[in-house]
């Protein structure tokens, strides 16, 4: 969310523009406009393992069943919650590449269909890459050609080294994964390069991917040879493609006015706090009733309560982890009654208490 009230001079703890604060800034970090896929299945991985995710997923305000509802959406700062506390918990480096390898083709829903369903490899891929945002991807991807064929990049959203390994791993392990479950399981990318260093687990990339594997790259990318990407692939069906192509398509046009519709009102209550506009207000400056906007809201899986308190919580993290402002004044710029409503909250939305947090950030962790 925007930052509406500078800190006071002196207050800082960390530099202007560090990682957080840029996170915050952007409206998406606290939107809930990401699938849940991804998440259901580190939940999975971790009960195989024999660890509950549940507690990790309840800190972040979701559940295992929230996790399977038809229309759920998270939040970018809900999935990067649990899979911090996932990473830690589980001790496994090369996590991400467990939860991406366990993926199938189902696992995208109407985009696993899709693919499927296409004529070419480099059809399925386009159309993979087109519909992402319904895949429950955190990471943003393009495609374009290269000498040996075509390559997805991959493009972090934020600077955060700390889920950035696990977010790019789990990205190209599923794509690879899927790509064998719908076409034959002895495919092979034709590279792989990735910007992070080598990690001590590096020798599993060779092992999973079959490919050359460059680490301390410009960018990352999963390279795809020109005779892959011409191959058939068994399902495809024209009939059943042109079918999923129209229903992902309006739902992607769904998605966009949906996002905007719940970012614009994040914006309008993040700029008004500690005043926060009524959602009659709200409806009546986007020329709508009270009562559609409200419907509008719901079948987003949202409400107007949880917008405001969304845009809080945000706020709330950058003013206790970047500043020294005591919790009296920070209550009143979040529109709080007094400092006890806040520690309340807090304990609400991360499980710790205020000043347990601005420990944890003043350690760096």
């Amino acid at each position: 969310m925007p930052s509406h009230e500078p800190v006071p001079a002196g207050r800082s703890r960390r530099p202007a523009g560090a990682p957080l604060t840029a996170r915050l800034a952007d409206p998406r970090y606290g939107s809930a406009t990401i699938t849940p896929h991804l998440l259901r299945y580190l939940t999975l991985v971790a009960a195989e393992r024999g660890h509950d995710l549940g507690p990790s997923l309840r800190r972040a305000g979701l559940s295992e069943a929230a996790l399977s509802a038809v229309g759920q959406r998270v939040s970018y700062r809900q999935g990067s919650s649990v899979i911090r506390e996932a990473m830690r918990d589980l001790g496994d480096p090369a996590l991400g590449l467990a939860v991406g390898r366990r993926q199938r083709v189902t696992a995208w829903g109407l985009v696993g269909l899709g693919l499927q369903s296409s004529e070419t490899l480099q059809d399925a891929l386009r159309l993979g890459v087109r519909h992402h945002g319904v895949t429950g991807s955190m990471l943003d991807y393009r495609i374009e050609p290269v000498p040996e064929g075509a390559a997805i990049l991959a493009t972090a959203r934020y600077t955060d080294s700390g889920l950035r390994a696990f977010l790019l791993e789990e990205a190209f392990g599923s794509i690879v994964a899927l790509i064998r479950d719908a076409w034959h399981e002895g495919f092979a990318p034709h590279s792989l390069a990735v910007r992070h260093a080598r990690p001590p687990y590096g020798d599993e990339y060779e092992r999973y991917f079959r490919c050359p594997v460059t680490f301390g790259a410009p960018d990352d990318r999963i390279v795809f040879g020109q005779t892959c990407l011409d191959s058939p692939l068994p399902g495809a069906d024209a009939y059943t493609l042109a079918q999923v192509v129209e229903l992902l398509d309006a739902a992607r046009s769904r998605r966009r006015e949906r996002q905007d519709l719940v970012q614009g009102l994040e914006v309008s209550v993040a700029r008004g706090l500690p005043h926060v506009p009524s959602l009659g207000q709200q409806a009546l400056a986007r020329g709508m009733s009270e009562r559609t906007l409200r419907r509008r809201l719901a079948e987003d899986g949202t409400s107007y309560e949880a917008l405001v308190d969304s845009v809080r919580l945000v706020r709330a993290e950058e003013l206790m982890t970047t500043s020294d402002l005591p919790l009296h004044r920070i209550a009143a710029m979040l529109g709080f009654s007094d400092a006890r409503t806040l520690r309340r909250a807090v304990a609400r939305w991360f499980g710790t208490s205020p000043s347990a947090m601005r420990g944890s950030a003043a350690r760096g962790q």
